[in-house]
């Protein structure tokens, strides 16, 4: 029996990590990490994740750390070079990986990634694709039938969500798909509880803003409600015009909007002042945002959907209410008090104990030898 200490496995694993931020970039970084302890790991990364005119956001790098790179990490990949792409499978086979994990989440990288799982391919190498969304939110049925194109390249599938399995095994059903929950992010600060809570319950609105996130339908149920008890903190990055959304918070009696990339130090104080966190999705996969609300405790009202349906458990780990339905969610508010709140921490405490990153990373290396070539 092989020792432990000397990983006898070789895989690649390809995503943006820090110091880029964001979501996609924690969840690989973490992924690493884990895998490294059981695995002998090539992870790749970008050289330049976007083009500017992509990204919304002021920058998609960490404020502060953008000079703090993972030094086992090969920070290659350029949107605008073909070549980056090539030497990239090439450097995974040079190393002697048998499976490459790609991480899916967006349209843009479609071409290189195609690319890429072609020359890995050719080359005798499996390609897993980890997929955080199937296709982009609001896709337009070309951008899903792109995604879906360069899906079909994969060997194998790791998702978050019950729907997505089902989607990828109508699909494909000779290919192997992994399920499991979005493990739940341990590596953020404590708080320091410098922000007390207020009035009867405190809800927090957390991540970047964007339209399928359905901030308006949670901002539409508080106006129906206009109890100022009731405190909403809506921490993020707008993707669209703030002065719409600050139109719109104007409704509400109660409202702290905190627009900016909010650092680990000041997601821990939104968190911990938090009662409960909202999740009013019109659409979703797995949920980082989830992931960190439960690192803190906190029960989570979300729609209905994707993978959320899949871990928030009501009464336990939460609450779900149909999507996009204003009159549900003021009613489910309306009934949720700080004491409901607290009585769902042992609940949530068993589900991070179940979903830890090695149990992830274990399960993924015993699903990628269920997905290499022969």
């Amino acid at each position: 029996m092989p020792s432990r200490d000397i990983p006898t496995v070789k895989l690649a694993l390809v995503g943006p990590i820090k110091p880029y931020r964001g979501g996609i970039s924690q969840y690989t970084t973490q992924l690493a990490h884990a895998l490294r302890n059981s695995c002998a790991l090539t992870l790749i990364s970008f050289k330049r994740q976007y083009p500017n005119w992509i990204y919304p956001g002021k920058s998609d790098l960490e404020p502060g750390q953008e000079d703090q790179k993972d030094q086992q990490a090969n920070y290659c990949l350029d949107i605008f070079s073909p070549v980056s792409w090539l030497r990239a499978a090439d450097r995974i086979a040079m190393d002697g990986c048998k499976v490459t994990i790609i991480s899916w989440w967006t349209i843009v990288w479609a071409m290189p990634f195609a690319l890429l799982a072609k020359r890995l391919s050719k080359q005798g190498i499996s390609c897993v694709f980890l997929c955080h969304n199937l296709a982009d939110h609001g896709a337009s049925k070309l951008r899903a039938w792109l995604s879906w194109q360069v899906l079909a390249l994969a060997d194998g599938y790791i998702v978050h969500s019950e729907e997505q399995r089902k989607q990828l095994e109508y699909r494909w059903p000779d290919k192997p798909v992994l399920q499991r929950p979005h493990p739940i992010y341990g590596q953020f600060p404590e708080p320091t509880g410098i922000l007390p809570k207020r009035g009867k319950l405190e809800i927090l609105f957390f991540g970047f803003i964007r339209p399928y996130k359905g901030l308006e339908i949670l901002i539409s149920a508080l106006d129906r409600l206009q109890d100022s008890e009731i405190h909403l903190t809506i921490a993020g990055e707008s993707w669209s015009d703030p002065h719409e959304l600050q139109s719109l918070c104007q409704l509400i009696p109660s409202v702290d909007l905190c627009l900016g990339y909010a650092s680990d130090t000041e997601s821990a104080e939104y968190f911990d002042r938090a009662d409960i966190v909202v999740l009013p999705y019109l659409s979703a996969t797995g949920s980082g945002v989830a992931s960190l609300a439960f690192h803190y405790g906190k029960p989570i009202l979300a729609s209905s959907v994707g993978g959320l349906k899949d871990v928030v458990i009501d009464n336990q780990t939460g609450w779900l209410v149909p999507p996009g339905s204003a009159s549900a969610l003021a009613n489910s508010i309306s009934r949720i008090s700080r004491a409901d709140a607290l009585a769902c921490r042992p609940h949530i405490e068993r589900f991070v104990e179940e979903n830890s990153w090695s149990s992830m990373s274990q399960d993924i290396i015993d699903f990628c030898g269920t997905a290499q070539k022969s």
